[in-house]
């Protein structure tokens, strides 16, 4: 029984001093660990940085929080995802933009939050005529 704990022993012996120093050579690295929920309203969660990137210009978060939207006022010209969204100002007299985003529109009463036209109670919002056209 000796004999075998004194060849264990020897045997770990030799592993620390082969091995151990390929482990303490190691590259280790970190990042700040960021929530979702802690991104402010101007930037999004990127899933692929695991952090929070700001939006560009016109833009705050989406809903969800992982891409930017266009203000309220503001058209999406071009999207690419993320922060890579080009919004343009909707003229004076059409503040409402379409259900996508992609027009601006005049609405007939009040906006959401989203900037998208609000219909009363008992009516339907018709964004475009049977022929397409806004």
């Amino acid at each position: 029984m000796a004999v075998w704990s004194l060849l264990s022993a020897r045997a770990v012996t030799a592993f620390l001093l082969l091995f151990l120093p390929r482990f303490l050579q190691a590259q280790t690295f970190s990042f700040p660990f960021q929530q979702p929920e802690k991104c402010d309203n101007n930037q999004y969660f990127d899933i692929s940085a695991l952090s929070c990137v700001p939006c560009g210009a016109n833009q705050r978060q989406d809903a969800r929080g992982t891409s930017c939207v266009c203000l309220p006022g503001f058209q999406m010209i071009s999207n690419n995802g993320g922060p890579a969204i080009i919004c343009k100002k909707c003229p004076e007299n059409m503040k409402g933009v379409t259900e996508d985003g992609w027009n601006c529109i005049s609405c007939p009463s009040d906006l959401t939050a989203e900037g998208k036209c609000h219909c009363p109670i008992g009516h339907i919002l018709v964004e475009r005529d049977i022929n397409g056209t806004l």
